[in-house]
């Protein structure tokens, strides 16, 4: 028995059921119920499950695109374990234990497709220069009324009257789901989630999810899917809808995932703190991949619809010092905490993805040197930067021939997933919905 099953079992009732999690390419958690019995079994050999599990589309169909050589009739492949994921889930009835799978090849080795191996990769090329990330991801979400279709904003319990406009950082909303946020606070602290706070956001019923920076990047991200999982279920075991769709609403803001990055020597030295060129360096980097990088921070139809004219999400490439209309943003900050924070991916994005599309930029703006271009000063109109791919199709095609991100990712992951992509895009774009019959069905 491993030192991490021991050390479940001292702290936790032996489990009758256990959930095996595996994050697909879109950041959805797929995975099965095992018997508590399994639990040993399952930290030391894994499963065998399809390898289409990675790869369908955000309904859970394997696209027949995909459906080729290697991967023709859809073979089982082994997910392993994923140490130090071992953990209780609180909100079950019975005691349930959970833990992350990860896939892998036929020689056992990680599979080169796996957006978690395209992470680690990203990693290792910037610590074989010497350079060592620290991150910290904030996700927006919405409550929502799930009785209500489609679904509304969450009403006050008590009767009163909801508010009027978004009261962003306001106490009140947050008091009116208290019960819902102990909850999350609860799972947290159990599940030892980085959770530093949760905010009143700019949309009705929208909040805000942070978690404290950390030096362990796949972890971390590992950590962002957990407490997505952990307030979907809070909030059904409260009667909500919890969702983190890039925009639920159209009369309402959406919903974004922003990542704060900086480097460390060695030594643990920031080294945007010691030398801000390569701060600006590595701004470069991400202006100069970011429109190619869109594929991987917006995977869906629906994540598009949040790139508005006017609003909080930003549509074109610019950067600035404690500006919020900008996509990469200079916080206030010292020596030691200077980072940078991109602000373009929705709370829908695989965080995996996320953070290797950012962490390759910023690699590759220190390596090469790259110029951010003009600045957009506090208290101005952001500078007019190029303008992102924000239509669905233009971003796939952007990124399908990103010889950048085929080097970085490589040409296994490209390949499958761009493949998958394009054919959820097709279907989505083939569907006829409530729109065209609104718009279309007698006037035309």
């Amino acid at each position: 028995m491993s030192d991490e099953i021991k050390n479940y079992l001292a702290n936790h009732p032996a489990p009758q059921s256990i959930d095996v999690l595996i994050t697909d390419a879109n950041g959805i958690l797929r995975g099965k119920q095992f018997p508590g019995d399994q639990l040993e079994s399952l930290c030391k050999k894994g499963a065998n499950l399809p390898i289409s599990l990675m790869f369908g589309d955000v309904r859970g169909s394997t696209p027949s695109a995909l459906l080729v050589p290697p991967l023709v009739g859809d073979p089982d492949i082994n997910y392993k374990m994923i140490e130090g994921s071992l953990r209780p889930v609180p909100w079950t009835k019975v005691p349930t234990a959970q833990l992350f799978l990860r896939a892998t090849d036929k020689d056992g080795s990680n599979l080169a497709s796996d957006p978690l191996t395209v992470l680690e990769n990203v990693i290792k090329r910037l610590n074989d220069d010497g350079m060592f990330p620290t991150i910290a991801l904030e996700g927006e979400f919405y409550l929502l009324d799930p009785s209500k279709s489609p679904p509304e904003p969450l009403q006050p319990k008590n009767g009163w009257p909801s508010f009027e406009g978004p009261q962003v950082y306001a106490l009140e909303p947050l008091r009116d789901v208290q019960g819902f946020l102990n909850g999350v606070k609860k799972v947290a602290k159990a599940q030892s989630i980085p959770l530093t706070s949760i905010l009143c956001e700019y949309g009705d019923s929208q909040f805000e999810m942070n978690l404290d920076h950390s030096s362990q990047v796949t972890t971390h991200a590992r950590d962002f899917m957990l407490l997505k999982h952990a307030i979907k279920n809070i909030a059904e075991a409260n009667g909500q809808l919890a969702s983190f769709m890039a925009l639920p609403l159209s009369s309402e803001g959406g919903s974004g995932c922003h990542i704060h990055v900086s480097l460390q020597d060695k030594a643990g030295n920031n080294i945007f703190g010691k030398d801000e060129g390569k701060l600006l360096d590595a701004i470069g980097g991400l202006m100069e991949t970011m429109s190619d990088s869109l594929a991987a921070c917006a995977p869906y139809a629906n994540s598009y619809k949040r790139y508005r004219k006017e609003g909080w999400s930003p549509n074109s490439c610019n950067w600035g010092r404690n500006h919020r209309l900008v996509s990469l943003r200079i916080p206030i900050s010292g020596e030691k905490d200077k980072r940078v924070e991109h602000r373009i991916a929705g709370a829908d994005v695989n965080p995996y993805l996320l953070c290797a599309a950012v962490l390759a930029g910023i690699h590759h703006g220190v390596k090469n040197r790259i110029d951010p271009g003009p600045e957009s000063m506090e208290g101005q109109e952001p500078e007019q930067g190029i303008e992102l791919p924000t239509r669905w199709r233009e971003a796939l095609k952007a990124f399908s021939r990103s010889k950048f991100f085929t080097d970085y990712f490589g040409e296994e992951f490209m390949e499958i997933y761009c493949r998958a992509k394009f054919a959820e895009e097709e279907n989505f774009h083939m569907e006829v919905s409530d729109r065209d019959h609104g718009w279309c069905l007698r006037t035309v």
